[in-house]
């Protein structure tokens, strides 16, 4: 059970922004946006769902519904101003899950969801026979300049999907983001009627999702991790000392050697290592990434049959893939799903070259 509460911040969705432009340019620590990705405009739903949605902004995590859990906090996300894709997004494809809305008014959301931008995202009218696809993005970051060229890919796979913007633009502790998507996986799972869901995460996520599972009691509710680039073990670049302090509390989470990094690892049992419940891992990471460092930071340890990892220049020796890219890489995103089809057993051939 989820008892704590979620800190509350004293600080407007307007000086986020600022302060995020400002940190983003300066430092361009994590994917503000990815270079080579579709960009997103805002669409109109055709149906009542998006007119029946809470102001922009704005979640409320379900009391009641299929998940396990009492005292679910109320999840808050925003489509981040400070996000700088601004054209459109392929809509999703006709062979896709089923749903009655295919897209959703970027500046609402559909009902009981908040909008993250992207056409068919968060619609809880979308029916599929595979398990919900939810999505972390990255530190000054959102669902949609991370995900916005995998998101299609995913659809066409028939799959549903669902992202959450936590933490603030991923600027807050990584404590309360993991307990924000801890209760949005439950919020899935309550309006889709599903057991389970898969998560896709990208660097911080990687870390919101580990701690979410250990700390925030998601585990049993995740099937398959798949993880880009992940902070998973923290990370040694110097990027992370280059900020002032108290500018990222995500950022400090995310050092080597943290509190909450320690508190993790304490978790840990000879049997299972860093993995929790029975989920899946499956990690992707590229040789020329300098954010998240060392490389072998970012893959779980534990059983061997649990874990699947691969690194882009094991295919593809001659190609270059910085930290920012991968989420938008097409050989990264065909591993991804690949990974999703084999409940996170992807074969190595699936990752392909540019």
């Amino acid at each position: 059970m989820r008892g704590a509460t979620r800190p509350t911040v004293g600080f407007t969705h307007t000086s986020v922004a600022a302060g995020l432009r400002l940190l983003c340019s300066a430092l361009l620590l994590v994917a503000c946006s990815t270079p080579g990705q579709p960009s997103v405009a805002p669409t109109t739903s055709p149906t009542t769902a998006a007119s029946a949605a809470p102001p922009a902004g704005t979640t409320t995590a379900p009391t009641t519904g299929s998940s396990s859990r009492a005292s679910t906090p109320p999840v808050t996300t925003s489509d981040d101003a400070t996000d700088p894709v601004t054209s459109s997004v392929p809509p999703a494809p006709t062979d896709g899950p089923t749903t009655g809305v295919l897209t959703s008014d970027a500046g609402s959301g559909f009902a009981g969801f908040g909008a993250v931008g992207v056409a068919g995202v968060n619609d809880p009218t979308c029916t599929s026979e595979h398990r919900p696809v939810v999505l972390l993005h990255g530190t000054f970051s959102t669902v949609r300049s991370n995900y916005a060229a995998m998101i299609p890919r995913l659809q066409a796979t028939a799959r549903c999907v669902y992202g959450i913007n936590y933490g603030l633009g991923g600027l807050q502790s990584v404590r309360s983001s993991a307990l924000e998507v801890a209760a949005f996986i439950d919020q899935v799972l309550a309006a889709t009627g599903a057991e389970q869901v898969d998560v896709v995460a990208f660097s911080q996520g990687g870390l919101v999702l580990r701690a979410a599972l250990r700390l925030y009691g998601a585990a049993p509710d995740v099937a398959t991790a798949v993880l880009i680039a992940p902070t998973f073990h923290g990370t040694t670049s110097p990027l992370i000392a280059s900020l002032p302090t108290g500018a990222c509390a995500a950022c400090s989470d995310q050092s080597a050697g943290s509190s909450l990094l320690a508190d993790l690892d304490a978790g840990s049992t000879s049997a299972d290592g860093d993995l929790d419940g029975d989920v899946s891992y499956a990690v992707v990471r590229s040789r020329d990434d300098t954010v998240v460092t060392p490389l072998t930071a970012q893959v779980p340890q534990g059983p061997a049959e649990r874990i699947t990892s691969i690194t882009v220049q094991d295919n593809c020796p001659d190609e270059y893939v910085d930290h920012i890219a991968l989420p938008a890489n097409s050989g990264v995103i065909g591993w991804a799903i690949d990974a999703l089809e084999t409940d996170g057993q992807p074969d190595s051939t699936a990752l392909t070259c540019s």
